[in-house]
């Protein structure tokens, strides 16, 4: 198979993986705020986790694909700074807040998280802007 092929194949899986995370993140969260009860059934949580690990099986492919240290990549770096912060504001969101207004500022917090780290990720850029805007 043709190394690019696989790369982009590899890649778009990748991103379509990342977008339908955000958007089930965003739906169930938009619905507990909604005061629905399916986003804390198991079948929407197990499709979340299904989901996510596809994600990082594909991420960490991707990082040894094009060789990429994170310990030297300063935008991988910061992904991985990002990632655990937005998996902990997720389970403050649909686990542990009890108050409304905690639960909503967890949701928010994670949304911003979420929006930042498709930023890094899209622009390979520590601050998530792209290279030509910056001065």
């Amino acid at each position: 198979m043709d190394w690019t092929i696989h790369y982009r194949t590899l890649r778009y899986l990748h991103l379509g993986l990342a977008v339908t995370s955000g958007v089930l993140f965003a739906v169930r969260g938009a619905a507990m705020h909604a005061r629905q009860r399916w986003p804390l059934h198991p079948v929407p949580q197990r499709l979340g986790l299904i989901v996510d690990t596809g994600l990082l099986v594909t991420a960490t492919r991707l990082l040894w694909e094009l060789r990429l240290n994170p310990l030297v990549t300063h935008w991988v770096q910061l992904k991985l700074v990002l990632l655990p912060l937005y998996v902990l504001l997720g389970l403050l969101t649909f686990r542990y807040a009890r108050n409304r207004g905690f639960r909503t500022a967890f949701f928010v917090a994670a949304l911003a998280c979420y929006a930042l780290l498709m930023a890094v990720a899209l622009n390979h850029s520590m601050v998530g802007v792209p290279r030509w805007i910056r001065l």
